[in-house]
């Protein structure tokens, strides 16, 4: 086996099927990552069981052949090659891959390629595509509020749900939920299913917010799905369960709106939830009314802080306090300039929405 290619592609494949390695392996193969150079193309193979990706990218190969190498370290040594190609080769030693790069050499112990197991395409009878941008931003606007702690699985992952022609991803850990909703190029069968959120993290990361033109193919079953797109191939589990009814969460209707500009908002809410650090629940009180919103915060132990943003704020005057955590996190995903509030009492639920975008709630 001997090929050679650029660090970058192999750097950025490695980011992304690094993934799929199994954090405590049950077995050592699985802490590992397959490699196959053939022709022009090596292949990277990683599988945990639960998450299997597959990446490719082009290489120079001159002796075709297959390998398995520790992941951790085959990418922390990749990342620290001093050159732009790295030429790798077992020719001399079948138990180890050299990699060599500007001067710069590493032998590698490597474990037999027939004990990896291979990634595999699961039986999945229903599919659909959906453009890669639509897919990024969907998850970007949903994939903070899931929980994280795994105390009730279903709360982990983010809930896809497609009517015809519309898509709608949901995420929620019972104390905040996100919603975003886009259209498909055509109708597909009614379906639900949620989606492990460190599957989507992954995918997140891989694509690219550039490429208007790019399709991802969903396939997926009752406890599989399957994503697909350039050089890349994610299986994953589904997270088995019923997700809740979230459309009762959401208020019907507000006696309370306001508007307020969301850079101006966000930077008041930073300098304000410095003292809410401080806080068992992070928490931080806002004050509708009179044009503005006051935003405030007290810790015991740190002391007081507080700031007024102007706002347009039609009904009644409301106080109410948040999570300061949570509110950061949709300000800081939020793309308009201006955000709207709707709020009802200090005990219900608020909204937040982009004035221009009835397709996302928070």
């Amino acid at each position: 086996m001997k090929f050679s290619c650029y660090k970058q592609d192999l750097s950025d494949a490695l980011n992304f099927v690094i993934k799929a390695v199994a954090v405590k392996p049950a077995t050592p193969i699985t802490s590992g990552i397959f490699l196959k150079a053939e022709g022009s193309m090596l292949e990277l193979q990683a599988n945990n069981f639960s998450l299997g990706i597959i990446g490719r990218i082009p290489v120079n190969t001159e002796v075709a052949g297959e390998t398995v190498v520790s992941g951790k370290r085959f990418q922390e040594f990749v990342r620290n090659m001093p050159d732009d190609t790295i030429t790798f080769s077992n020719e001399d030693n079948a138990n180890s891959l050299s990699a060599e790069s500007g001067g710069a050499c590493v032998e590698l112990l490597t474990m037999a390629p027939a004990d990896f197991p291979k990634v595999k395409t699961p039986d999945t009878d229903k599919s659909f595509k959906i453009r890669s941008t639509v897919l990024r931003d969907l998850i970007r606007r949903t994939i903070f509020a899931v929980a994280k702690d795994d105390s009730r699985p279903i709360f982990t992952g983010v809930n896809f749900e497609i009517k015809g022609d519309k898509i709608s991803l949901v995420a929620t850990n019972t104390h905040r939920l996100a919603l975003a909703s886009d259209n498909l190029s055509e109708p597909y069968d009614e379906c639900s299913f949620v989606v492990p959120a460190e599957t989507l993290r992954g995918i997140l990361a891989r694509l690219n917010p550039n490429d208007v033109d790019n399709f991802v193919t969903v396939n997926y079953s009752t406890r599989f799905l399957t994503f697909t797109f350039d050089n890349v191939f994610v299986n994953s589990r589904l997270i088995e369960g019923q997700f809740p009814p979230y459309g009762k969460v959401i208020p019907a209707s507000s006696d309370t709106h306001v508007t307020v500009d969301s850079a101006e908002f966000k930077n008041a809410l930073e300098f304000v939830s410095l003292i809410s650090k401080e806080n068992e629940y992070k928490s931080v009180k806002f004050s509708f009314g009179n044009d503005g919103v006051e935003i405030s915060s007290n810790s015991p132990q740190v002391g007081d802080a507080a700031k007024s943003v102007e706002a347009q704020v039609d009904g009644a005057d409301v106080s109410i306090a948040f999570n300061s955590n949570y509110i950061l996190d949709v300000m800081r995903t939020i793309d308009s300039k201006i955000v709207k509030i709707a709020l009802n009492d200090k005990y219900s639920p608020a909204a937040f929405t982009e004035p221009d975008n009835p397709n996302y709630v928070y």
